[in-house]
Parts: structure tokens; C-alpha cells; sequence
């Protein structure tokens, strides 16, 4: 079976634990949080949990991660997820990834688009858990139906290989397609290889379908929910 995440960078690199960090600022920010709605005062020496994202990019992560930690354990779904990604990488606390996907799960039952993404690519990749492709199929179609590109690669990649589900080329042009839109450049590439390996009766249905699903998804962010 082709390794679907075989372009990227190892999940412990430092390369990627700065870009989902960088990811996950962009995330809040576009959802308004940073800076706009998370003004109400916290426990932790009444910090916002903007201020607490601010200083966890500044690199004062342990503070910070006790503040994600308080404001998730009373049942907010933004600091869970903030708090599942220092978990998940080791920042500011150990690394835990059993607890990171509880705290993701909790944020994905909250509408926090970026933690049904991580949740997927870590039941996708294997490499912290054992695989599962049917929660990780899941979760990514999810995370690609409101808005997230490389959730709609991912699962566009599955669709096309059967992975975690009968294989689906229309679905996965469909998907490739809203990825290629969402300004993903492999999902452009993926999509313009796939396009020829169809018959004109799929490539019809495909169009349609990508036309169906483009306007809801692409019109959401790709980064995250409001909540």
C-alpha cells in the first residue's frame, strides 16, 4: 500500500512542529479569536486565552499551557485544541499523544476544524498511534467539508487508493479539486493526473460533484471555526 503521507516531513521534526504551530495561530486568528472574541478573563491571572496563545508563540510555553490546560478543562473546545497540540508535540508539557487526542476530540465536538485535521493525520500516518484509516477517513472528511485543504488532499488520496473505505476516483477528483482551489499546489498536480484515468461519464459526475462541494467548503475557512 503507497504511503499516502510519503511527501512529508517526519511528525517529529522541528520543521513540522513549528509549522503547526504557525498553522495553528493562522487557525485562531482567522476564526477571530486572536486579538477580537476571547476577551473574557481566565483563572490563570486573568489571561485571556488570546494572551495565552501569544505568549506560547513568544515561547513561554509552560505558562501558556497551563492556561490551555484551565480554560479546557472547563469545557472550552479552543484552549482543548491548544492544549492537545502542546500535548501532541511536547510543548510547555510532556509529550502525551493519548491525552493530545482526547483534548482533539473534545475540540472537534466543539467545531474546532484543525483538530479534526490533526486527528486524521495522526490515525492516517500511523506514526504516534497505531493506524486507523476509518476514524482517520472520517475525521479528514470532516475537517475537508469545512474548509481545510489538506484534509481534502488527504482524503481526496484515500478515496483514490481505497484506503479506509472502497476506493472512489470521483470522490477523490472531487475532493482534489476543492484542495486545488483551497491553494494546495499537490492537490492541483494529483488532480490533473487523475482527471485523464477517468471516463468522460465519471469526469462529467466529478465536475459536478466538485462544483457541489467547492462553494460550501472553499467558502469556510480552512483554518478553523468560529465558536
Amino acid at each position: 500500500m503507497a504511503n499516502v503521507l510519503q511527501d512529508r516531513k517526519p511528525t517529529t521534526a522541528r520543521w513540522t512542529v513549528l509549522s503547526y504551530v504557525a498553522v495553528g495561530v493562522l487557525g485562531l486568528t482567522y476564526a477571530g479569536l486572536v486579538g477580537r472574541t476571547w476577551h473574557r478573563q481566565t483563572p490563570e491571572g486573568n489571561m485571556t486565552l488570546a494572551q495565552a496563545v501569544h505568549d506560547f508563540d513568544a515561547g513561554h510555553l509552560t505558562p501558556a499551557t497551563a492556561v490551555f490546560r484551565t480554560l479546557a478543562n472547563r469545557g472550552d473546545p479552543h484552549a482543548a485544541y491548544w492544549y492537545g497540540h502542546a500535548l501532541d508535540f511536547g510543548l510547555g508539557t510532556p509529550v502525551d499523544t493519548k491525552a493530545a487526542i482526547l483534548q482533539y476530540q473534545k475540540a472537534a465536538a466543539g467545531g474546532v476544524v484543525l483538530a479534526d485535521a490533526r486527528l486524521g493525520e495522526l490515525y492516517l500516518s500511523g506514526n504516534a498511534v497505531p493506524p486507523n484509516f476509518v476514524e482517520a477517513r472520517s475525521y479528514l472528511t470532516t475537517a475537508a467539508r469545512r474548509g481545510n485543504p489538506r484534509a481534502a488532499l488527504d482524503l481526496g488520496q484515500m478515496l483514490q487508493q481505497g484506503i479506509g473505505g472502497p476506493a472512489d476516483p470521483v470522490g477523490a477528483y472531487s475532493w482534489l479539486e476543492v484542495a486545488s482551489l483551497g491553494g494546495n499546489e499537490q492537490a492541483r498536480v494529483e488532480r490533473d493526473h487523475l482527471l485523464p484515468a477517468l471516463s468522460p461519464a465519471q469526469q462529467a459526475e466529478a465536475v459536478q460533484q466538485a462544483n457541489a462541494i467547492a462553494p460550501v467548503a472553499v467558502g469556510i475557512t480552512g483554518h478553523d471555526a468560529k465558536a
